[in-house]
Order: C-alpha cells, then structure tokens, then sequence
C-alpha cells in the first residue's frame, strides 16, 4: 500500500517538472488587452483631431485681418462731403468772396452760383464794414443761407456715392476668409455706420441753424422796429 503511494507520487512529480516552462495564452486576456489597445489608439486619434481643430479655431478667431476690413474704412466719409469740412457761417464770406475751407470744388462752386443768382445787395444800409444791427443780421443771413446751399448740394452727393459704397460693401458678405475676418468686417461697418449717423445729425445741425439765422433776422427786426419807434417821440 505504501510503495503504490510512492510510486504514484513519484510519477506525478516528473509531469509537473515538465510543463513548469511551457508558456500559456489566457485568450480571454488577450481579447481584453487587444481591445484596450485599440482603445488606446483611437482616442490618441480623437486628441489629434481634436488638437488640430483648436488650433485651426485659434487662427480663425486670432491675428490681424485689416486686410479683410480695410476696404471698408472709407464707406461714410472717405469720399464726398463731410459736414465736419464745412467752415462756420460767420466765416464763409471773407472780403466778399465766398470761402468754402476744406469742401468739395465742385459744392462750393454750385453754392457760389446760387448766392449770385440771388444778386443781393451788399448789406441794407449801403455802407461798408457797417455796425448797424440790421447789416450785421442781413450778413449773417447770407452766411448761413450760402452755409445751407453748401451742405444741402454736399449731403446730395454724398449720399450718392455712400449708396455705391455700402451697396458694393454688401457684395463683400460671406467673402471673408474666416470668422475673425467677418467679424472684423462687421465691426468695422458699425464703425462706418456710426460715421454715416453722425454726418446725418451734422446735416440737421445745419437746419437748426438756419432756423437760428431766421429767429435772429425776426428779433433784429423786431429791435430796430423799436428804435425806429422810440427815435419818433
């Protein structure tokens, strides 16, 4: 009983020497493994595209783009009158030529036809340099209705060529070559619209003043009717 004991454990042993270094693949691992690998692979894949997208988004939306926007700058002002341009009232006649500053020739020549066309006189009293308040009020129309001439002729051909210009502007949507040039595009389109509103409130500053210039003929008037009243007592 005991020898077919030994003899049994004796016959066990040499197996299991023997299989001691031959390698065994666990195919469930394997599975397991490869498919982490591939895992692995395809968010390194995903990171990279992700990585390149967020730069190509940094280049969309950084850097300079006055090239895409330059076309732009002078849609309001660039060309035509600007209400800025034109002199105060009390300074467009000097020595009794008309003096139209920094406008336009062709708007301060239609302005200076018209005032002639008008064949005023010099002044109400037929003086010279005279300090009568009725000459100086008279002047002072001239001024401002020679101004508004100016500006009225002016505005007219501004607005004109700022149609053009807008309309032309408008053919540039969507041209872009990403979305910090359109966005540049816009901004600077805003800017041109402020520009265009502001030469809007100048036109109607001048109406203002020409309204200035009638109440102020009326309570010249009005003045010199009292003197003329007081002097036949």
């Amino acid at each position: 009983m005991k020898i077919s004991t030994i003899i049994a454990a004796l016959a066990v042993l040499p197996l299991g020497v023997a299989h001691a270094d031959v390698p065994v693949i666990d195919k469930r691992n394997y599975e397991v493994a490869k498919e982490t690998a591939e895992t692995a692979g395809r968010i390194l894949d995903t990171n990279k595209n992700i990585l390149s997208t967020v730069e190509d988004t940094l280049k969309a939306v950084t850097g300079d783009r006055s090239a895409s926007a330059r076309p732009l700058q002078n849609l309001a002002i660039g060309q035509g009158l600007s209400v800025s341009s034109l002199p105060p009232p009390n300074s467009l006649i000097k020595g009794g030529v008309a003096d139209f500053g920094g406008m336009g020739g062709d708007v301060s020549k239609a302005a200076t036809a018209f005032i002639n066309g008008l064949q005023l006189v010099r002044s109400l009293s037929g003086r010279e340099n005279s300090n009568f308040s009725g000459d100086k009020s008279y002047e002072q129309l001239v001024n401002t209705v020679l101004g508004i001439s100016a500006l009225i002729n002016g505005a007219q051909k501004a607005t004109e060529t700022r149609r053009r210009a807008f309309e032309a502007a408008g053919q540039q949507i969507g041209k872009a070559e990403d979305i910090k040039g359109s966005i540049d595009q816009n901004t600077q389109l805003q800017v041109q619209s402020g520009l265009t509103l502001n030469e809007v409130i100048g036109v109607m500053n001048g109406a203002v003043t020409s309204l200035q210039a009638e109440n102020q003929r009326r309570l010249t008037d009005i003045s010199n009717s009292k003197k003329a009243l007081t002097y036949g007592k």
